[in-house]
């Protein structure tokens, strides 16, 4: 993955994840976002939240029926 391309990933998820912390947030003040995953039709991001950093996991993916036997 080229570097531009991560950091377009990068933005966009922390954008993304900013968002979903607030709407569980705004669900219940007493819980907060932990892990979001998301699934596209090539990739699985993943995004792991803590005080002083999130860690973000792109991951290529395919369905059971799409992978060969070796």
């Amino acid at each position: 993955m080229t570097q531009e391309t991560a950091e377009q990933y990068s933005e966009a998820m922390m954008s993304l994840a900013s968002q979903a912390r607030s709407v569980v947030r705004d669900l219940n003040p007493k819980n907060e976002l932990k892990y979001l995953r998301v699934r596209a039709k090539r990739h699985e991001i993943m995004v792991a939240f803590d005080v002083q950093f999130i860690v973000i996991v792109i991951q290529r993916w395919t369905s059971a029926g799409e992978r060969t036997s070796a």
